[in-house]
């Protein structure tokens, strides 16, 4: 190698760091803000006294636990089932993580009031939504049996 060789890739090294300089340290700079992020982020992760929203506010009940949020949705119930006419043959709890409750029922009647029934239980508010339901002919209508499931906190 004679000096002129080197001369040549010193200085083209020497231009290629001041080219390419902003472009690193804009990099550098990104990373070290998404480090930050993840760092911050796990630590939220690790504390579990954070609570989360489970829906958008206005939509949950405003029990003040999950018996309270139970018996919001046994009262809809009921009061939806006597104003359609729909016979509420069996209601049983169900255990749910926090933030949520649930009942098991089962109603029938015509098929256009216990359809009418489900249909208002779920489109007033708070929010409440019928899971893992099943609808069934019997003599006379039909019989609709599921989970009726809302967020309380």
């Amino acid at each position: 190698m004679n000096r002129r060789s080197l001369a040549l890739g010193v200085a083209g090294g020497a231009a290629a760091v001041v080219l390419l300089s902003p472009l690193s340290s804009d990099a550098l700079e990104t990373l070290r803000a998404a480090q930050t992020v993840h760092a911050r982020l796990g630590l939220e992760a690790k504390r579990g006294d954070v609570a989360v929203a489970l829906v958008s506010p206005g939509l949950a009940s405003s029990a003040r636990d999950e018996a309270a949020a139970r018996a919001a949705i046994l009262g809809r119930v009921n009061l939806l089932a006597r104003n359609g006419g729909v016979l509420v043959e069996t209601v049983a709890a169900v255990p749910m993580p926090q933030g949520l409750a649930a009942v098991r029922l089962r109603v029938s009647g015509a098929e256009k009031a216990v359809l009418a029934f489900a249909d208002a239980l779920e489109r007033q508010r708070p929010l409440m939504r019928l899971r893992s339901w099943r609808v069934e002919p019997m003599a006379g209508g039909i019989r609709l049996s599921g989970e009726v499931l809302a967020p309380w906190q």
